[in-house]
């Protein structure tokens, strides 16, 4: 059943159905709920995905050279100031994301990378506490932690196999699972961080980062393409690669043909906007590192400016020419940006990929060691070395909201009806029918075990059958074919 069908079959059940959007809204957020609950009680079989982590040896003055026909880089580093400033362009720091929020060693002593400005300058959290060099080569940029998929609920498998990069033609690899460590362990035992392998033996759990929620929005006429008519938005914050939730929803009316400014603004009405680098300062600015993306809702009549359901927000594209590198990207807001422009329709392409983070909170892993081996390096001319080394995760993952009236649960069909009753004990419950509510619990306590029998994750397992053998004195038996012998 997709979310229509199993709103029809509460109203039928429930004798009530009433042709009201804001009644439909409702009832499908109980539905959710229900989805919710269900998933998050077992560890079901059909919840679990494969995914990739992409490792990344660390950047050093002799690494990322392309930019520098192979001569090593230097860095100019001075006392009391935040900014370094590289002697040559380091391609892979165009990945800013990745990159921020990591450690980088200066003359034996780690700073944290608040934001990256360039391919040849970054910006510290703090100040650069040693001597001024200007021609260092005595600098690391470290990758220690790595973020696990925002739709990861629960981390069940990490290692290093035979794919994606197959080096071993085949054969068994060396190196095979990696073994969760509690924190607890790490600390006790005190394990080096900045131990470095080729590959990793295990992984600890860092601490889940937040980021904090995008506030407020506005909107003014802009030039562009975009036909007349009704549009809805909200934007989040990115940080390091981790989205927020998401701001303040909006809509702006285009009367003829044209484009959309939109406004990052906090619950104050003033811009929400970082400030550009500053010599005398002394740790970062309150909003340095946090840039804006955009989300559009698509399941929203765009002739009245009304919902057809809850809100589904999808990404919005840089769009522009198609066949270009940077087509398919989310449009995303430097933390300096006040605002962002919308211009043509190919930007709210109706396939972009939904917001999936709900309250800005995010999981990371350590691997430990920290790797530093690679698979293969491709360097092609013009653009930034790129080294392979991937691991395997198996982990068990949030559901999809159910926000069009086609989607489906991602479950198996013929238990669709759990969510349905569950949201029955919660209506009756609601509405103070004690013993219906009792009624639908009672309904989905008894089939949720069939559920359980059949999807449940288990482990494999062998059965041999026992031997026999019998006291002396009597009959004697072969074991192995219980045919009497005399």
């Amino acid at each position: 059943m997709n979310l229509k069908a199993l709103r029809e079959k509460v109203k039928n059940i429930t004798d009530y159905s009433p042709d009201l959007q804001q009644f439909n809204d409702q009832l499908d957020e109980l539905l959710n709920d229900a989805y919710y609950q269900l998933w998050t009680t077992k560890r079901w079989t059909f919840a679990t995905q494969i995914g990739f982590i992409g490792f990344q040896p660390d950047i050093t003055p002799t690494t990322d050279t392309e930019y520098n026909a192979g001569v090593a880089l230097t860095a100019n580093i001075t006392n009391g100031d935040r900014r370094v400033v590289f002697s040559a362009s380091i391609g892979r720091l165009a990945d800013k994301q990745f990159w921020e929020g990591c450690p980088i060693e200066l003359n034996d002593n780690e700073y944290i990378i608040s934001r990256i400005d360039s391919l040849t300058e970054v910006l510290l959290t703090e100040t650069y506490k040693g001597d001024s060099t200007p021609t260092s080569s005595n600098w690391k940029i470290k990758k220690r932690y790595y973020d696990l998929p925002e739709d990861c609920a629960e981390l069940l498998y990490f290692g290093m196999r035979d794919y994606p990069y197959n080096t071993n033609a085949g054969t068994v690899p060396p190196w095979g699972k990696g073994a969760g460590l509690m924190p607890r362990m790490d600390e006790a035992i005190a394990l080096r961080a900045d131990y470095d392998a080729d590959y990793p033996e295990c992984y600890i759990p860092a601490p889940t980062i937040r980021i904090p929620a995008a506030e407020n929005i506005d909107f003014e006429l802009g030039s562009g393409t975009l036909p007349a008519g009704y549009y809805e938005f909200a934007w989040a914050f990115v940080k390091e690669g981790k989205v927020s939730a998401l701001s303040e929803a909006g809509v702006f009316q285009i009367q003829e043909t044209g484009g959309i400014i939109v406004k990052f603004l906090g619950w104050d009405d003033k811009y929400i906007q970082s400030d550009a680098y500053q010599s005398n300062d002394q740790v970062a600015p309150q909003w340095e590192g946090y840039r804006k993306v955009l989300y559009y809702n698509k399941n929203f009549n765009q002739s009245t400016g009304e919902r057809k359901g809850l809100p589904c927000w999808l990404q919005v594209t840089k769009g522009g020419t198609r066949n270009t590198s940077i087509y398919l990207e989310p449009i995303e807001a430097a933390d300096t940006f006040t605002s962002v422009a919308i211009t043509e329709l190919t930007q709210l392409d109706n396939g972009s990929a939904r917001y999936i983070e709900i309250d800005g909170t995010h999981q990371q892993i350590r691997p430990y060691p920290r790797v530093t081996g690679f698979d293969e390096k491709i360097v092609k001319t013009n653009q930034f070395t790129r080294y392979i080394r991937q691991a395997v995760i198996r982990y068990y993952k949030k559901p999809k909201d159910l926000l069009l009236d086609t989607d489906s649960p991602e479950m198996p069909f013929e238990f669709h009806q759990l969510i349905v009753y569950k949201a029955l004990e919660e209506i009756y419950l609601k509405l103070g029918a004690q013993s219906l509510a009792m009624t639908y619990k009672q309904r989905y306590d008894k089939d949720i075990k069939q559920l359980q029998r059949r999807y449940v994750d288990k482990i494999d397992f062998m059965v041999q059958r026992g031997q026999f053998g019998t006291p002396s004195g009597h009959a004697w038996y072969q074991m192995n074919s219980l045919r009497y012998t005399p």
